[in-house]
């Protein structure tokens, strides 16, 4: 596990841009770690409202980077149920 500084943005095609939040999150890659910052900060209100997801990470062959919501279920783990 490695530490990532993760933060979290709605962006909305027109330009508009809101940061959601950000932190520290332990996990083995830099996409996992975006993963569940998604989880922590993302509302689904703002996809209804025509945003999107993009983070910015303390990776530099990471960087800033803009994801559908869609390519960004693939890589969350699917939930536990008992």
């Amino acid at each position: 596990m490695q530490a990532f500084l993760v933060d979290v943005y709605a962006i909305h095609p027109r330009g508009q841009e809101q940061h959601l939040g950000g932190g520290i999150f332990h996990a083995a890659s830099a996409g996992e770690a975006e993963a569940l910052a998604t989880r922590e900060f993302w509302q689904e209100s703002l996809a209804d409202q025509g945003f999107d997801i993009g983070f910015q990470t303390d990776q530099p062959e990471t960087g800033r980077q803009v994801l559908s919501l869609e390519s960004l279920k693939a890589f969350m783990p699917r939930p536990a149920f008992a």
